[in-house]
This record gives C-alpha cells, structure tokens and sequence, in this order.
C-alpha cells in the first residue's frame, strides 16, 4: 500500500530544511552550526526547548541569524520590546511604541541579521506546530506600527526566499494565511497588526510612582499627626 501523503504546507524543521537549500549559497556559504547536544539543550528565555524550526535552523548555522546565547548555560538570552524599539530606530521612538509594552509583556529574542524590516521573536504562546510568532515593526514620519505574529518557520523562510515574502506586516501566502491571525488572538487581542498608542506604557509607570508618593505622603501626615498628639497628651500631664 502507498503511504499516504502529509496534507497542508510544509511547516517547522521541513519548512526550514526546504528555506535553507534556497539559501545555502548566501546562508551557509560558512556555516557555523549549534552541536546537536547543545541544541537539545538549549532553552529559551521561557525554559522550554527551541521551537522545531529554530532548532533545524540553528543546527544548520548560527551565524545569519545573529541570536545571542550562552553556550555554557545552554540559554538564549532575552531581550525587552522597548531594547527593540531603540535598536531598530533610536530612542526617540520608543515612547510611540507605548502601548505595544502593555499588550506584549513576554520577553523577546533579538535577531542580528539584515532583514526586510526589524523584527524579534516573541517568546509568549506557541500555535499547533510549536512555533512562536515573530514581530515585525515599523516607524516612519512618527507613526509606529507594529505585529505580524507569523510563526518562525514560515517568516524564516519569506525571509531566505523559500517562500514569497510579504509586501507588509503580516503578509504570507494564502496556504499560511490563517497562522497569523491565531498566533495574534492566543498572544494579544488579535489584531494582527496595529498602531500602538504612544507613550501609554510610560503613562501607567507614571500612575504608579505618583500613587507610591502619594502612600507616602499619606504615611508621613500621619505621622505628623501622631506626633502632634502625643506632645499634647505630655502638656496634660505636666500640668
């Protein structure tokens, strides 16, 4: 009997494998590969092992991608949203990205390598073939624009040619067209890509401190009280 045939695109290591032969004369022309005892056990910032198309791809090279680790600890090292944010596009544009800090509050894992635009991998939900979604920015005249949450296998491959790569954030050919939105509702409000309010993040961190100042003008009232009354409970008993 015949086996029968995987239905559904290519997804995680198969994906990768595939994006990686496209490739193999720009990306590995000299490879520099994770040992396979490394990779299985390597974490991400989360404690969980790397995703099927990380691991394929770091197991063909490190270099191109440029994800910081420590080989000794058998970690990837994490990074915030707003280290992004400056990197990408300096530290002016951090405060437009405000509210994007509030609705993606998982850490991140930084990518080196020269791509179609910045992004990071978002280390909160995995979708059904365990990979997380990636996140893709922009900034330009002011406005900040930010999402994507395609899973990392079918952006690595839009990225290395394996794959048609999309004209805006978010884009990926109709047979992946339903990955994004998923990744999107499982790890934020489902919007796939959005325009975050500036500076709502720094606002609430403003709140808060201005809440702390008032406790503790609160706490230093009463005290005053207090000592106002036992100097005058101490004048009652000397008269």
């Amino acid at each position: 009997m015949a086996s029968k045939k995987e239905s559904g695109p290519l997804r995680g290591a198969k994906l990768v494998k595939k994006a990686l032969e496209v490739a193999k004369d720009r990306v590995l022309a000299a490879p520099e590969p994770l040992t396979s005892s490394l990779a299985r056990k390597m974490k991400l910032p989360n404690g969980e092992s790397l995703s099927p198309g990380l691991k394929e791809l770091l197991l063909a090279d490190t270099a191109w991608i440029g994800i910081d680790y420590d080989d000794e600890e058998a970690e990837i090292e994490s990074a915030s949203l707003e280290d992004v944010v400056e990197e990408a596009f300096g530290e002016e544009a951090v405060a437009a990205f405000g509210e994007a800090y509030d609705l993606l509050g998982e850490d991140v894992v930084t990518f080196g390598a020269e791509l179609s635009r910045p992004a990071c991998l978002y280390i909160g939900e995995v979708d059904e073939a365990g990979e997380y979604p990636v996140l893709q920015l922009s900034w330009e005249a002011g406005k900040a624009r930010i999402g994507g949450f395609v899973p990392f296998d079918v952006w690595l491959a839009q990225e290395l040619g394996g794959l048609e790569r999309g004209k805006d954030i978010g884009d990926v050919p109709p047979e992946y067209a339903a990955l994004p939105k998923a990744l999107a509702e499982s790890n934020s409000d489902g919007r796939i890509v959005f325009e975050p309010k500036a500076g709502e993040a720094v606002a609430a961190d403003s709140d808060e401190e201005a809440d702390e100042e008032g406790e503790d003008d609160d706490e230093s009232e009463d005290g005053d009280k207090d000592d106002d009354e036992e100097a005058d409970d101490e004048e009652e008993e000397e008269a």
